[in-house]
């Protein structure tokens, strides 16, 4: 859907803007969703889970520490996610390809009060979240739905067929507004 100087929010997690800033998002660009995908790793005592869990079976330690455990929980969670966007991006490439990338789009949202959701929702994530961008947009937005993106271990086809469905838009429980071209900001939520 094409927009010009057309109203919405983003819950900013990046650096500070101002008034009057402009942001451009492109297949040039990349958002943190694609430095989660492509550059997040975890490690405990410069061990990854695998050599952590090798290692705890190899000498009959099945008891974890704290710092232990969340390195496994990290791990099991962040590779769920890494699966879901491959496969949303796979799907997108292949058959969508004019539509924005979820790793180079900003998510930016119809209603003031949904962007400060997801600025709560990214605060209990452990993300830096302190303005909510008014932004005059002009481009290209994709609405999808949100309610099909979870972290979810299943296969990869599972995880392809719902790629499917969030890029054919067969359902918007939750939309999820993904946006390229130029963003104004006009004004800014300190929260």
């Amino acid at each position: 859907m094409e927009v010009k100087k057309e109203i919405y929010y983003h819950a900013n997690s990046n650096k500070e803007y101002q008034k009057g800033d402009i942001l451009i998002f492109n297949r040039a660009t990349h958002n943190k969703m694609y430095e989660e995908v492509y550059n997040k790793k975890y490690n405990y005592n410069e061990m990854d889970a695998n050599e952590l869990l090798y290692n705890k079976k190899k000498n009959n330690d099945y008891v974890l520490s704290k710092e232990e455990f969340e390195l496994l929980f990290n791990t099991v969670n962040n590779d769920a996610f890494v699966i879901r966007e491959l496969a949303l991006e796979e799907v997108r490439k292949n058959k969508y390809p004019d539509y924005p990338s979820r790793l180079n789009a900003l998510y930016v949202t119809k209603d003031k009060e949904d962007a400060i959701k997801w600025g709560s929702i990214l605060k209990r994530n452990g993300k830096i979240c302190k303005q909510i961008l008014t932004l005059e947009l002009t481009g290209t937005i994709f609405i999808g739905d949100g309610n099909l993106i979870k972290r979810q271990n299943i296969s990869y086809q599972e995880q392809i067929k719902i790629a499917e469905k969030y890029w054919n838009q067969t359902s918007n429980k939750i939309e999820e507004y993904l946006f390229y071209g130029q963003a104004k900001v006009i004004d800014i939520d300190y929260i």
